[in-house]
């Protein structure tokens, strides 16, 4: 069962939203539905990849970039050698 949200957006994309739906023939919510589980799935995919280059990394490497990153967050650079 679906129910009813209120969702503040701005004009631009309440028309973007009303054009896609009229195009598309289908609902707004529909739009919304579809966009929220791209939104997703993307998201899960970079987390996926994160985790397999973290894989490839031996112990020592991993716990060199992580005390790298935590000990300057403005500045990356570190070697690494895969």
């Amino acid at each position: 069962m679906k129910r009813a949200v209120n969702l503040r957006l701005e004009e631009s994309m309440i028309l973007t939203l009303n054009q896609l739906a009229d195009e598309l023939n289908t609902t707004k919510t529909d739009i919304v539905e579809k966009a929220i589980k791209l939104f997703s799935k993307n998201k899960q995919k970079k987390q996926n990849d994160l985790l397999e280059f973290a894989g490839i990394l031996k112990n020592n490497e991993a716990n060199n970039l992580l005390e790298n990153i935590k000990n300057d967050k403005n500045s990356k650079d570190f070697e690494l050698s895969l």
